[in-house]
């Protein structure tokens, strides 16, 4: 019991003293709390003073209710979390917005430190983040890297002083560190350990004045004697300084060049080769003096004991002419070149200057360290000349490359370096021509990677300004891409802007590219790499000009030549093998020859005639509605259709306001100039046919339907009961034999046209243009192709007359048949009835419509001479026999100036047929 009061008393006492502890805890926060809530009031009353100043004066004060709500909200607001994902979120907006700028060092840098800040996070890290943010001022636009760098700039240590040192280790003189020992002494054992006690500044200004004579005693022992020789070595050394006096130069003979004179300075061979050595470096030298124009002159009073003035200032003269081309040799390290071709040849320049220095500068070494061999100046010159030969030798092509006249091409410096190669080939120097090939080849490679990216892109480089491909216009049609993309670029002067030895194989580099850019347009770009990838493993050209045979045998220029052609059939032979097969069988180029030769050229003569004769009856019907493009489209479309290489939804007919029924020529065979035929073809293949070529065409096919419709009315529309009375009337048998006169004619040119020009022509094409080597090759064929018709079908300017004879010649066959017409319906020898005014050929209704009457029938022939559209009533007997007379007389006259014309142009043409075709007329 007594144990257990005395536990419960001790446990009360422990209870008491913690609870007075509580108290007084509780006493002590509530007086921090009474003391922050001051502060806080201090605080309100401050800032509401504050806002009572900055207020308008009309608005009511006061201050002391709202103190008190003040700190109301204050002591009821409940502070708030700030949510970590918020702050994160917005961190990595930050981030993003940084890289979206293209401001990824920034964001990266941002990125870090977040990642290191976060590996150390506690829970007031986005209280922290929270406040940084709320602290930022447009980070977005004020947030640069510098101030970065700038804050994590290590702080420097401030410089040691003498005062930390001596701080450190004090300077006494416990260990006679700093005693002064005496060394004027002689030496020996027992004084060798004497040492001077240390003098305090105040000893030493106090017994200055009795040891003056004491140092000057060991000033006098410690001074070194002069040493007289050694300074007759150094005096002889400068041999500036060595002139021989007046008394000397009395003693001498004058008469020996060899010897010294007053005011000359005589000199060694070694010191005279290191002076020279300094001035090949570009080093002031005492020899030579630097003139206002950077020349070099030589300084005429030093002279050599055992050799003449005028050897030694002839040598000197050489080295100062070798000095002064390597100066000028140096001045290309300061200038700054824009073109890579330049670079690469400065580049080469200053590569082999530094090889040249570096030979100079063993030669001044054996001249500092002589192996016991002597000096001598004229080996030293013999050496220096053969060194920097080749060297010099570019100087020529420096002086003459200069881009800064702007009269030079940029590529003038591979002319030149063309033209020294095979200038040094044909000197037999090897030397030279190696050091001047290895040079030229590197600046040719620089030359060649902007045409080598344009021959297996097919696109022009950065850097093509050195080349001679230019782009003439980006939005050009594609039926002329081929011709009008990419051409070649030409100076004021029309000289290609290419190297003379580029200027054969530019057309073949030109083509190569427009290749490539032309399968990237048809989308065959895949096979197109391909290509290359397979054309890149070819020989470089580099290793093309070098050959295991001699190469002083052969010529530089033709080597080079055939070495550029297969570079170039590396990348050019591949695209336009593949942009032909391309052609002929996906876009079907012969086939697309074939229509246009069924389709212009006659070359199936039966379906041309069946659109002849129903475009001819429509003609002879009188109907204005002739040339109908509706309808003439449909009778093309439906003759042509059953020909599998034309596609009849490309064919059709076109046609122009007549003027020859403006004129009054409604019989005249210029109407049918009125018809435009058009066939369009697929754009790739319109880059071979051109728009001039489709011209000429459309003129062949019109002169075809001319000559055509004069046969027509000759042989079915003359009247057949004038030949049953050809006994009977005289004007009858005449005009018969005018008509086979005609007949000979027209199927003389008619024959000439089909079977001498067109069909052999066109052969003769074929053939060319299997062997072309690309599209331009096929281009010049079908161009010359025209060219030949054009000319042999008397289309041409030189043609203009004959043409237009020929013409009138047809006209008068029309009329001719057409008199004939009335002279039989008027004459009462034939019987014939009467034919019908051109107003009651108008008025009347044709039975039938269209193309429905077979023009060659007996029906429709007599159909069609009732229908004749003639002015009748002005027209009688006597009248036609007249106009009969005339027609053949005009027939004559036409006749004989187409012969003359054609006899006379004939001679001097390159094809024969235009005189083959006068041969052919002229026989009866």
């Amino acid at each position: 019991m007594a144990e257990r009061i005395g536990w419960d008393r001790k446990l009360s006492a422990d209870c008491y003293r913690s609870f007075e502890k509580i108290k007084t805890l509780c006493a002590l926060q509530q007086n921090r709390i009474m003391s922050q809530k001051a502060h806080v009031e201090v605080l309100v009353s401050k800032l509401m003073a504050y806002l009572e100043r900055s207020k308008s004066s009309k608005q009511p004060r006061e201050p002391g209710i709202r103190k008190d709500r003040v700190l109301q909200r204050l002591t009821n607001a409940k502070p708030t979390t700030t949510n970590q994902f918020e702050i994160a979120a917005r961190f990595e907006g930050l981030e993003e917005r940084f890289r979206i700028s293209n401001n990824y060092e920034l964001a990266d840098a941002l990125r870090t430190r977040l990642d290191e800040l976060y590996e150390e996070s506690n829970r007031w890290t986005p209280e922290v983040l929270s406040f940084l943010l709320s602290l930022s001022d447009r980070p977005f636009e004020e947030t640069k890297l510098e101030d970065l760098e700038i804050s994590q700039s290590p702080l420097k240590k401030p410089p040691l002083t003498w005062s930390e040192i001596i701080r450190d280790d004090p300077l006494n003189n416990d260990d006679g560190l700093w005693d002064n020992v005496d060394f004027a002494r002689d030496g020996s054992d027992e004084d060798t350990d004497s040492v001077i006690p240390a003098l305090s500044p105040s000893d030493a200004l106090s017994e200055a004045s009795s040891d003056v004579e004491d140092i000057s005693k060991i000033i006098q022992k410690l001074a070194v004697p002069p040493d007289h020789d050694a300074l007759q070595d150094v005096r002889r050394a400068q041999y500036w300084t060595q002139v021989v006096n007046g008394a000397n130069a009395n003693t001498t003979d004058d008469t020996d060049e060899t010897k010294p004179h007053p005011g000359v300075i005589t000199l060694t061979e070694t010191q005279l080769m290191r002076e020279i050595g300094s001035m090949l470096f570009g080093l002031p030298s005492s020899l030579y003096e630097q003139q206002g124009d950077g020349s070099l002159k030589v300084i005429s009073e030093y002279r050599l004991k055992h050799l003449s003035p005028m050897t030694v200032s002839q040598l000197l003269n050489n080295f100062a002419r070798i000095g002064d081309e390597l100066a000028r040799i140096r001045m290309w390290k300061h200038r700054d070149e824009k073109l890579p071709l330049a670079q690469t040849f400065q580049a080469c320049i200053l590569q082999r200057l530094a090889a040249t220095e570096n030979a100079l500068a063993q030669m001044q070494t054996r001249l500092l360290t002589p192996n016991g061999g002597t000096a001598s100046l004229l080996s030293y010159h013999v050496e220096v000349q053969s060194s920097t030969q080749q060297l010099r030798y570019l100087l020529p092509i420096m002086s003459g490359s200069d881009h800064a006249d702007k009269a030079q091409p940029s590529f003038r410096v591979l002319e030149l370096l063309f033209e020294r190669v095979c200038m040094t080939q044909n000197i037999g120097d090897m030397l030279s021509f190696d050091y001047i090939l290895d040079i030229f080849l590197k600046c040719l490679q620089t030359y060649l990677k902007p045409l080598k990216h344009w021959m297996e892109q097919g696109e022009l480089s950065p850097y093509n300004q050195a080349i001679f491909i230019r782009e003439r216009g980006v939005n050009v049609p594609l039926d002329s891409v081929w011709a009008d993309r990419y051409i070649l670029s030409f100076d004021e002067a029309d000289q290609l802007h290419a190297p003379k030895f580029f200027h054969l194989a530019a057309k073949k580099i030109l083509n190569a590219g427009k290749s490539v850019h032309f399968l990237k347009l048809l989308g065959r770009l895949t096979e197109v790499d391909q290509n290359q990838g397979q054309a890149s493993s070819s020989v470089t050209l580099e290793s093309l000009c070098e050959s295991d045979s001699d190469i002083s045998l052969d010529s530089f220029p033709e080597r080079f030549d055939k070495a550029l052609d297969e570079w170039i059939a590396s990348s050019y032979h591949s695209s336009s093998a593949l942009l032909r097969h391309c052609l002929e069988i996906q876009y079907g180029l012969y086939q697309a020859l074939d229509a246009l030769e069924y389709v212009y050229l006659s070359r199936d003569g039966h379906l041309t005639d069946i659109i002849a004769d129903a475009l001819f009856a429509r003609i002879d019907r009188g109907r204005g509605d002739w040339n109908d493009a509706f309808v003439l489209t449909g009778l093309f479309r439906d003759t042509f259709i059953s020909k599998r290489c034309i596609t009849f939804r490309n064919l059709n007919v076109r046609t122009k306001p007549d003027v020859s029924q403006a004129l009054g020529k409604s019989r005249s065979v210029d109407m049918l100039q009125s018809l435009c035929i058009t066939y369009t073809l697929p754009w790739p293949i319109a880059n071979i046919v051109s728009k001039d070529t489709m011209s000429i065409l459309q003129n062949i096919f019109v002169l075809l339907l001319q000559v055509k419709r004069a046969k027509q009315m000759l042989e079915r529309r003359y009247p057949r009961r004038l030949v049953s009375a050809l006994f009977k009337d005289k004007e009858v048998s005449r005009s018969i034999l005018l008509r086979l006169r005609m007949l000979h004619c027209v199927n003389t040119i008619l024959s000439y046209l089909t079977g001498i020009v067109l069909s052999p022509a066109t052969a003769d094409m074929r053939q060319r243009m299997a062997k072309a080597d690309d599209l331009d090759g096929m281009i010049l064929v079908h161009q010359s192709y025209a060219a030949r018709l054009c000319e042999q079908c008397l289309l041409s300017k030189g043609h203009k007359s004959t043409l237009k004879a020929i013409r009138s010649l047809l006209d008068v066959i029309v009329l001719f048949t057409d008199t004939c017409m009335v002279y039989a319906s008027k004459s009462p020898r034939t019987n014939l009835p009467p034919i019908q005014s051109s107003k009651e050929v108008k008025r009347r209704k044709p039975k039938r419509k269209g193309l429905e009457a077979d023009p060659g029938s007996e029906e429709g022939a007599s159909d069609a001479d009732e229908e004749l559209d003639i002015p009748h009533a002005a027209l009688d007997s006597n009248s036609s026999v007249t106009k009969l007379q005339q027609m053949h007389d005009t027939f004559e006259q036409l006749y004989n100036f187409i012969l003359v014309r054609l006899r006379r142009v004939g001679e001097g043409e390159e094809y024969v047929g235009v005189e083959m075709l006068a041969n052919m007329l002229a026989i009866p």
